[in-house]
């Protein structure tokens, strides 16, 4: 970004929050958060993040530990929540930043908040200032083929994020932008469909990234000689400047993105739930499928992988999705364990699965996403739905904060999750974070 955007973005930074927000925006970020942070302990009870949260040296610090009862620095805590908060790929997104703003911002916002006790209220207002830039740069930015967005742009808001809680100036949030810019990640989409877990750790060290690029700007050692242009117009791809700026204060990204209702790549989404209307038909019959043709846009079709060989790999596999949502009527995390993978039915309709484009539907990005499914009975019967986004989109059966509530009681059971609502509920009327943020811990101890 030149010296220009930077200071439209972080003079927007560190005003937000000095007048009262508006409900609605409020509404919007608190779903976001109590999201985000049950999606983050369902994943800390993962096997591999047991075992990251059991081996990782803590060095001393007020950082929790997501889903542990062990504190840390915020570093090392934003670098272990964030590769929880994304393990299930049941995070948040956002269509239009083709990425996950809250899980880069969060993790850094919440350790450096409990470092420093800042308030509830801080705690939010910097992490929307955070989301809403780091929305925007991804929403300008055109990446080159073959980059995941995990680890690029959303150093830029954890630096943002973290910058604010230190009460830091526009000009050293300026900075800080354009220093996390330059510690960008240039990682590899290849990792998420053949199933490498590094790429569960970029979201992590974007926000532990984003803590090191404010640190330097609070040093007085954050450039704002764009940089920002440097890595995202040219080594990354390319950025629209206007684009960044654009109805900033007015149209709010954190209003515009989705919630999850499967654990999986939202690219999948599309497929599942048309494949999940279809399974509702009376005339189908898992045992007569035949065929399954899945026609989508063109980000959608690289993942078409009929052989996952690990959770992750299968999160970002549309016939293993839709061969679970025909086969079990639901995509919950379970069914993405290294167990569930080699189930005789759903490796049967897996085989059965072939994704193909469809020029029509990718015509109609970014703002529809959508998928065709089509199942083919042995007795020559056809049953196809389409859908145009997945249902939890902002423009597609949205979630209200109540369905936000019942995905949290599923994944953490109902105490759990009224512990995690009322850790959001009390942010206005919390003076200090480390209060409330036992909500986000565990009574047992993970031990070396």
């Amino acid at each position: 970004m030149n010296d220009a955007v930077l200071t439209t973005l972080s003079t927007f930074a560190e005003a937000l929050g000095r007048d009262p927000l508006d409900p609605e925006l409020i509404a919007a970020t608190d779903k976001t958060l109590l999201d985000s942070f049950a999606v983050a302990l369902a994943g800390a009870q993962t096997p591999e993040a047991e075992r990251l949260a059991a081996t990782w040296p803590l060095p001393a610090g007020e950082s929790t530990v997501w889903g542990t009862n062990r504190t840390t620095d915020p570093a090392t805590a934003t670098l272990l929540n964030g590769i929880s908060l994304c393990s299930l790929e049941l995070d948040e997104g956002n269509k239009f930043a083709r990425g996950h703003p809250g899980a880069h911002v969060l993790p850094a916002a919440v350790a450096e908040a409990e470092r420093l006790s800042r308030s509830g209220e801080e705690l939010r207002a910097a992490f929307l200032a955070g989301y809403e830039i780091s929305a925007r740069i991804a929403r300008a930015f055109q990446p080159r083929p073959g980059l995941h967005p995990h680890g690029t742009w959303g150093a830029i808001g954890a630096a943002v994020a973290v910058a604010k809680l230190n009460g830091a100036d526009a000009r050293t949030i300026a900075g800080a932008m354009d220093a996390a810019a330059g510690l960008s990640l240039a990682p590899p989409f290849s990792a998420a469909t053949t199933g490498t877990f590094v790429r569960n750790t970029w979201v992590g060290e974007a926000g532990a990234h984003g803590i090191t690029a404010a640190r330097l700007a609070l040093a007085g050692l954050g450039p704002t000689h764009e940089t920002g242009m440097a890595v995202f117009d040219g080594l990354l791809g390319a950025l629209d400047l206007n684009e960044i700026v654009a109805g900033i204060g007015e149209r709010w990204e954190i209003s515009g993105g989705y919630f999850k209702r499967h654990s999986a790549c939202n690219y999948t989404h599309p497929p599942a739930d048309a494949a999940l209307e279809i399974r509702t038909r009376p005339e189908f019959r898992t045992e007569q499928v035949a065929a399954i043709p899945v026609e989508t846009h063109a980000l959608a079709v690289p993942l078409d992988e009929a052989h996952p060989a690990s959770r992750l790999a299968a999160m970002f596999s549309i016939p293993h999705v839709v061969a679970v949502a025909l086969a079990r009527g639901e995509c919950a995390p379970e069914d993405f364990a290294p167990e569930a993978l080699d189930r005789p039915d759903i490796a049967r309709l897996r085989s059965l699965v072939a994704v193909s484009l469809d020029a029509d539907i990718d015509s109609r990005r970014p703002a529809q996403r959508g998928a065709r499914v089509t199942v083919r009975l042995r007795d020559g019967s056809v049953l196809t739905n389409e859908v145009p986004n997945a249902i939890g989109d902002a423009d597609f059966h949205p979630f209200d904060r109540a369905r936000i509530e019942e995905k949290a009681a599923a994944l953490l059971g109902h105490d759990r999750a009224a512990s995690v609502a009322g850790l959001v509920d009390a942010l206005p009327r919390t003076p200090d974070i480390r209060t409330i943020t036992t909500a986000i811990r565990e009574e047992k101890s993970h031990t070396p």
